[in-house]
């Protein structure tokens, strides 16, 4: 069906100027922010990012103190790695106590693919670093897939708004 370009323009005058929902939704935007405001989780938060600020201090206290310490080469580099895994091991466990301590088993088997694909990706970085300790290539790439691992960890658990 073909209309003109004038019936079109008559059509879109004759439709009302505002259009109203056809529900009343204050009474569910009231709800929700009681909701919020009832919600005892807010303290949990306030603890949890000093918490992760403090072990991002000492992970980086950590590094720097074994740049400086006088070892050979290659146990520098296997303990900075080490260090690193251990950085790694204490932010997730402090993310997953941020959010109760939550059953990684019971994800989607999707989600926990993903999960072991980065576990795996991280191990098989892990085993490059044992053979070539001084690759910086490799170091970042370990920083970067731990990273990854806890972004996508903080994007399954984090709080989604609530609908209305």
């Amino acid at each position: 069906m073909k209309i003109s370009e004038q019936e079109l323009q008559a059509r879109v005058d004759d439709l009302p100027q505002e259009m109203s929902p056809e529900r009343d939704l204050w009474s569910g935007i009231e709800r929700a922010i009681q909701s919020k405001a009832q919600e005892p989780d807010s303290s949990n938060k306030k603890l949890v990012m000093p918490l992760a600020w403090a072990a991002s201090v000492v992970a980086a206290v950590l590094l720097t103190w074994v740049s400086f310490t006088p070892n050979s080469g290659v146990e520098q580099s296997q303990s900075l790695v080490a260090v690193m895994q251990d950085s790694f091991e204490q932010q997730k466990q402090t993310l997953l106590v941020s959010f109760g301590r939550p059953d990684i088993s019971k994800l989607p088997p999707a989600m926990q693919e993903e999960l072991s694909k980065l576990a795996s990706a991280r191990a098989s970085i892990e085993k490059a670093l044992r053979d070539d300790p001084d690759n910086a290539d490799l170091l970042n790439l370990l920083r970067w897939t731990q990273q990854q691992e806890l972004d996508f960890i903080e994007q399954l658990y984090r709080p989604q708004w609530q609908s209305i």
